[in-house]
């Protein structure tokens, strides 16, 4: 049987094509050139190499082919051609020079006219990518203690200047902090008045009463244990008719979950997300604490790895190395890191009413990249055919 490994710096396709019975792929997708070197050096007997032309490292291609067929010379090499479509900054750097040129020049109102519309243009290329984020479950995951609540919150911080109405629900009834983090009360003013007068009695409670305000475009729910059966039960069939509900008032729901795995309705909410962010610090303790956790999810809970995006938290110099951790986590799909930053006790002390800019510049960067991973699985698809035809020609 064919020996295949992958080199493509997106472990979606590797996990895609180890799915077919027809070749075995060696070990996970390499998220770098020197990781090819490696590899090769160690498995002698491999038949294939996918490889794309983009991967991360020093050599030009040409050099890293060459490397390889001095290895492995009867080795067969695919590579992946990636689409050479002019960078959208570099179309908006061209634009900001035209506007330049305007500017010098201005005399009319015609020119006037023509600069506006290129300002115009240019907000709109700028905010375009996340202004795609739409009708999006995003379930934020990882151990206890790694940043997953301040996370939700900057995450909901770094979309208000686009289009999306926001909704933040605090699903950690454990070690709920979203309300304290946000400078709210947890329960609306309704639901409290509730309380006082009827000892929660549940059948009188309104899911809407449930949102706090926190301004134009971000709601919270903090109080959702309230609809619970009990202190840690509630039926997936509820949670489904919860989510479906909510959908319909925003654009974009964040649901921060506990780290605690008994939990059941964790699982039910992961299945339910159109996207699934874990959170986990870059150190050894904390990396043996989500592997088990990650275990659970994918083996016991039959979760899907390629729904699963890794971030690395609070990185820092002395954070075990970026290259280290992709190999690690190479078969989820990984979202980058986040780096420690001193303005988060600001953050939470000030009530989250400003984020640092370049902590936003930060979080945009991650929203745009998992609209990137959005976008891929429908290439890993056409790809993924591709590869298979190429590969039984190769055999006949």
């Amino acid at each position: 049987m064919k020996k295949i490994i992958t080199a493509l710096a997106n472990p979606m396709l590797n996990n895609e094509l180890k799915k077919q019975k027809d070749f075995i792929i060696i070990g996970n997708d390499i998220q770098y050139q020197d990781g090819v070197k490696e590899v090769l050096e160690k498995e002698k007997n491999i038949d294939f190499l996918i490889l794309s032309e983009i991967l991360p490292g020093e050599n030009k291609i040409e050099k890293l082919i060459e490397y390889i067929k001095k290895v492995n010379p009867n080795i067969n090499i695919i590579i992946i051609l990636e689409n050479k479509k002019e960078d959208e900054s570099e179309k908006i750097k061209k634009e900001l020079n035209e506007l330049k040129q305007i500017i010098i020049n201005q005399n009319n109102k015609e020119i006037n006219n023509k600069r506006n519309k290129i300002i115009r243009k240019i907000k709109s290329k700028k905010n375009n990518k996340i202004n795609n984020l739409k009708k999006e479950i995003i379930c934020i995951l990882g151990s206890s203690g790694v940043g997953k609540s301040i996370f939700a919150v900057n995450l909901a911080k770094s979309l208000i200047y686009s289009k999306q109405k926001i909704l933040i629900i605090d699903f950690d009834i454990l070690n709920n902090s979203l309300h304290t983090i946000l400078g709210v009360k947890k329960y609306s003013e309704k639901i409290s008045k509730k309380i006082k007068e009827n000892n929660l009695i549940k059948e009188k409670i309104n899911l809407k009463e449930l949102i706090i305000k926190i301004n134009k475009k971000i709601d919270l729910i903090s109080g959702i244990n309230l609809l619970f059966d009990s202190k840690y039960k509630i039926s997936n069939f509820k949670i489904n008719n919860i989510i479906q509900n909510l959908k319909q008032y925003y654009d974009v729901i964040i649901i921060d979950t506990s780290s605690a795995c008994f939990l059941d309705y964790t699982k039910e909410i992961i299945k339910i997300s159109n996207i699934n962010i874990f959170i986990l610090e870059p150190n050894i303790l904390e990396i043996k604490k989500s592997k088990k956790l990650l275990d659970i999810y994918t083996n016991e809970w039959e979760i899907n790895k390629n729904k699963i995006n890794i971030l690395f938290n609070k990185f820092n110099k002395n954070s075990i190395d970026i290259n280290l951790l992709k190999y690690i986590f190479g078969d989820y799909n990984i979202l980058g890191k986040i780096n420690i930053n001193e303005k988060y006790n600001l953050i939470i002390n000030n009530n989250a009413k400003k984020i640092n800019k370049e902590i936003k510049k930060e979080y945009i960067n991650i929203i745009k990249k998992i609209l990137i991973i959005k976008n891929k699985k429908n290439y890993i698809k056409i790809i993924k055919n591709k590869i298979l035809e190429r590969i039984r020609k190769e055999d006949e």
